[in-house]
């Protein structure tokens, strides 16, 4: 190495560490205390054992967009569902609009979607130039009024991406003005989400992201009731990891799978916490396969067993199937295909992925998943379909593999 790379180098170095040095010094200095993770009370869930199978599926979006992608919903007060996606030409367009849209739970019919966000909207409120917009994720706020996330992308890829937040204390009919979120203490950039929000007893809010720049790993950012960043706590480490989701098992133990990008086997990464998500164990490798693709879970009111959306296979997005966990995610049983398709000759326009999972009241289950990019397809079902004729009780998801440690 001659005298002026070495130097050059020396200084990447040096800026590199400067710039961990202040990360760390920031998530010290904003580090909060745990408190337990927030357990419902499901007394007034309607049971859904021994009712009738229900199943029905239809479309949440209607072609107002060519492509869309990246669905998120959550129960409105009335019973009904508000989603939301992200479409446009393509996905990355400057045209990228975030979309809404409502079920109604009487009907059970959609309306017609309308574009709630745009990029212009969200750099008046940023105050700041934005390229494009990305991933949605709703959930309550501590005060029940709903808080949306979206990425918006101001300079480069996805890489360079920022969360912003915008609230509606009416049940969606209105919007604050967005905010983006401070994530780090430098350049705030790359910082992306995908997996639903968990909840605190203190009122706070876990939000798991994801990082991509120079790395992909996970994070859980934790956020007070005025939806400010008090405390970032690293999931993983290196290049093969992102889009974490969280299931909360009790008050204090937690399991987070996350979406793998890296060499063979490809399969879904698993971790724990027994410390209300202070601090996680090393990520291994599960059984389940990833084709490097986003997944979701949630923990079903009643039996409390894991389930969860994920497309069964290592390299392609040609299902979306469902497997449930009755022992906390120590192992998985696939339950039911919702969509195959497999092809001779993988076509990127006819795959599925992106799957959102929300339980409602009721105990119905709705699953909402990107259909060939062209469509928001919506899944509603309740536990007895999910438990009827299973595939094969007890089948592996993948057959003489094994999982291990990254």
């Amino acid at each position: 190495m001659n005298t002026q790379a070495h130097s050059i180098t020396n200084k990447v170095i040096l800026i590199v560490g400067i710039l961990s040095l202040l990360t760390l010094a920031w998530q010290l200095h904003n580090q909060s205390v745990s408190g337990s993770f927030y357990q419902a009370d499901n007394s007034n869930i309607q049971p859904a054992t021994k009712a009738t199978s229900f199943y029905k599926t239809d479309f949440a979006s209607h072609e107002s967009t060519p492509e869309v992608h990246s669905a998120t919903a959550i129960e409105l007060n009335n019973n009904n569902i508000m989603a939301f996606w992200y479409g446009g030409t393509r996905e990355g367009h400057q045209d990228v609009t975030i979309y809404q849209n409502i079920w109604n739970n009487s009907t059970k019919q959609w309306g017609q979607e309308r574009s709630l966000l745009t990029r212009f909207y969200t750099r008046d409120g940023t105050s700041r130039y934005i390229r494009k917009l990305g991933n949605p994720v709703v959930t309550r706020g501590p005060d029940n009024s709903i808080w949306l996330f979206y990425v918006s992308v101001s300079v480069g890829g996805w890489a360079g991406s920022a969360i912003n937040l915008t609230q509606s204390y009416d049940e969606g009919k209105s919007w604050s003005t967005p905010k983006r979120l401070i994530t780090s203490p430098f350049l705030n950039l790359s910082t992306l989400i995908k997996g639903s929000a968990i909840h605190y007893t203190d009122g706070t809010i876990g939000l798991p992201v994801y990082h991509e720049l120079m790395g992909k790993f996970g994070e859980l950012l934790k956020l007070n009731n005025k939806g400010e960043v008090i405390d970032k706590i690293r999931l993983s480490w290196g290049k093969t990891s992102l889009q974490p989701i969280i299931f909360t098992t009790s008050a204090h133990n937690a399991i987070a799978l996350m979406r793998y990008q890296g060499p063979a086997p490809n399969r879904i990464l698993t971790q724990s916490s027994s410390d209300s998500g202070l601090s996680w164990s090393t990520p291994e490798k599960s059984l389940l396969p990833n084709p490097g693709a986003g997944i979701i879970g949630i923990v079903l009111n009643k039996s409390k067993n894991l389930l969860l959306a994920f497309n069964n296979h290592e390299e392609e997005r040609e299902d979306i199937s469902l497997a449930t966990s009755s022992n906390k995610g120590k192992t998985w049983q696939l339950a039911q295909v919702v969509e195959e398709n497999r092809l001779a000759v993988p076509d990127k326009n006819q795959q599925f992925s992106y799957p959102w999972l929300l339980q409602t009241k009721n105990g119905n289950i709705h699953l909402l998943y990107t259909w060939h990019k062209s469509h928001i397809k919506h899944v509603v079902f309740n536990t007895t379909w999910l438990n009827e004729n299973p595939l094969t009780p007890q089948k592996p998801l993948t057959k003489n593999q094994q999982g291990g440690s990254l």
